[in-house]
């Protein structure tokens, strides 16, 4: 079950009413933001003139996200989480991560990272 899935129930038990739908977006985001920075910390300096873009622009994405959550509007949101997604796995393929024990690592937050949003993008409710 996502942190996603986890909060949304929590939120139901604890309030006896399901909480709007970017509380829990915005909540989860909150939680997988720190998994971003960890694996930022394992990226080859030697890549850095290619990861540092990239990084940047998911700290930029990650921050409007949080933004529009927290004020409730949907718009554009699916195609930010959407742009986080893909600049995420594009860093991955140029991190040039090698110690196996950081490849578990990187590959890990990878999952958790993708249903995560994932899981965001399929609350968004239509426009």
């Amino acid at each position: 079950m996502s942190f996603f899935k986890n909060i949304e129930t929590w939120f139901a038990k604890v309030f006896e009413d399901a909480p709007k739908w970017n509380v829990v977006a915005l909540s989860a985001l909150n939680i997988i933001a720190p998994i971003f920075e960890t694996v930022f910390t394992l990226v080859d300096p030697a890549v850095a003139g290619i990861a540092t873009p990239i990084i940047t622009q998911i700290q930029t994405d990650l921050g409007t996200t949080s933004q529009l959550l927290a004020s409730g509007n949907a718009s554009g949101l699916t195609g930010l989480l959407n742009s986080i997604k893909a600049n995420f796995a594009t860093l991955l393929k140029e991190a040039h991560i090698t110690d196996p024990a950081s490849v578990s690592k990187a590959n890990a937050a990878e999952a958790t990272i993708t249903s995560e949003l994932e899981a965001i993008i399929s609350s968004i409710p239509a426009a």
